[in-house]
């Protein structure tokens, strides 16, 4: 099937779901954020992604951040500051306390910050909140044939399932 919807048209990509196994480590310094924190450093983010975007699409991609909050019982945005206090890098956080649950999805840094550390306290802060709130399970999703999967297991994530996307361009 994968043959016939690519000959349609179609790009494929294929994502990991990385299941975090590893201990949980000591909590990092990244602080919760609203989506003004983040509008600036994303916007700059997706223009280096999607080069002929109008300002509007883009203002659309940032601002579908807002409506994440619908995703799970509780969702927070937690984000790294530089010393002059602009956010170097951020992700969301969605809990399932009910289930034991939960995923850290986007995380994100601002090409400008890469290899500085904003990430590792993002991802760790959101690791000790989440199991702080009951959550056994967290997992996010990476690119399969992107950097950060390989990043993500250094971190204590492993692979345990995959999952498939169709676009068209």
């Amino acid at each position: 099937m994968r043959g016939a919807v690519i000959r349609a048209g179609y790009t494929h990509s294929t994502y990991l779901v990385m299941l975090h196994a590893g201990p949980v480590p000591t909590r990092g310094s990244a602080d919760e954020v609203g989506l003004d924190a983040i509008r600036i450093p994303l916007t700059r983010r997706w223009r280096g992604l999607l080069p002929d975007a109008d300002d509007e699409a883009l203002r659309h991609l940032v601002d579908r951040r807002e409506a994440r909050r619908r995703g799970a019982d509780v969702v927070r945005f937690f984000g790294a500051r530089t010393g002059e206090g602009e956010v170097a890098s951020w992700a969301g956080l969605y809990l399932d306390q009910a289930t034991g649950m939960a995923q850290i999805e986007d995380l994100i840094t601002s090409e400008a910050h890469l290899r500085r550390g904003y990430a590792d306290a993002v991802l760790t802060t959101a690791l000790g909140l989440a199991a702080d709130k009951g959550c056994g399970t967290r997992f996010l999703t990476a690119d399969a044939t992107d950097w950060p999967r390989h990043w993500y297991e250094r971190r204590g994530f492993s692979v345990v399932g995959h999952s498939h996307c169709f676009g068209r361009g």
